[in-house]
């Protein structure tokens, strides 16, 4: 009987031992996202759909990404968190600049944007604009840090995604879409527009005479035609339709950033409708009223290679 039990004992130790740990589950905000890696094709910046450009396949790890663009109060939450021990110089860096919208736009009618839009309640939901790239990194470093108190088993890393990450989430696993909603159309059967973006009538296009090019002739307000039948300028982070993933305003309202420096992705609510598909890009120097960013996060357990 005490060989017996002895036997059963030594097995459950032996057992115990080979027993795989539980994983911990993975804490995150509500509004991230999980992306399953996969392959996509790397291709240059087009919309041409009559072309077919080079292309290779790279290999995406799997992360999460917020269904939205970080808004005005999530940035405002981070910015009075971390302001008091900020040194002399760096809050310059990362503070929202509001008076981009006047010298964007240089319209009489754009100061209540840059009274109201990063201060009033009514815009908490909005993309946050005009925010620097030093803005943006050091926003994912304090979203981090919060993280990473909530997951002590995992590594964690919150950044801006990579050109190739973004593009990956934006396609929502519709290989080479152009645009998130997988079609070459920005209305839907309904006729109801699919992102937010600046709109132009017949009237509005002419030829240069020199190049003999079409060419969108601005009108005297300094725009051509409405802009959007849901909003004026940027709208509400949870607008319109999201892809198959759930993320939304991939393209239109606000450009994104990317942690490329100088590059943001998807055309915002002041590029025209050939200009929002997945794979075009803006050029930036400085923060502007049409780029946003929304993070992604990384994550690998501890104790795991």
């Amino acid at each position: 009987m005490k060989k017996l039990f002895a036997s059963c004992v030594l097995s459950l130790i032996f057992f115990a031992a080979f027993t795989p740990r539980k994983k911990s589950k993975l804490k995150l905000p509500v509004e991230f996202a999980s992306i399953t890696g996969g392959t996509m094709h790397s291709t240059p910046d087009t919309c041409d759909l009559h072309t077919d450009p080079p292309s290779h396949r790279i290999s995406i790890s799997d992360f999460y990404i917020s269904k939205y663009e970080v808004t005005n109060q999530q940035y405002k939450q981070f910015y009075n968190e971390i302001a008091a021990s900020l040194k002399p110089g760096e809050k310059e860096k990362i503070v929202c600049d509001t008076l981009g919208w006047r010298q964007a736009l240089a319209l009489t009618y754009c100061e209540p944007l840059v009274e109201y839009y990063y201060q009033h309640p009514a815009y908490n939901s909005y993309p946050v604009v005009n925010i620097s790239y030093e803005g943006a990194m050091k926003y994912c470093e304090w979203l981090q840090n919060k993280i990473q108190t909530d997951n002590p088993a995992y590594t964690i890393e919150v950044k801006l995604p990579e050109k190739n990450q973004w593009i990956y989430a934006a396609q929502g696993g519709r290989s080479n879409a152009m645009f998130p909603w997988g079609n070459y159309y920005l209305r839907n059967k309904k006729g109801e527009f699919l992102c937010n973006y600046r709109k132009t009538g017949d009237a509005a296009i002419v030829r240069d005479k020199e190049t003999g090019k079409p060419v969108v002739k601005e009108m005297n307000n300094g725009f051509s035609g409405g802009l959007n039948d849901r909003a004026f300028y940027t709208a509400e982070v949870k607008s319109y339709y999201p892809n198959d993933w759930g993320l939304f305003n991939m393209c239109g309202n606000v450009a994104e950033m990317v942690n490329e420096k100088g590059t943001a992705m998807g055309g915002s609510w002041n590029d025209y409708g050939g200009d929002v598909h997945i794979k075009s890009e803006a050029n930036y120097n400085s923060a502007k009223p049409t780029i946003g960013f929304r993070p992604i996060v990384l994550f690998k357990e501890k104790g795991n290679r």
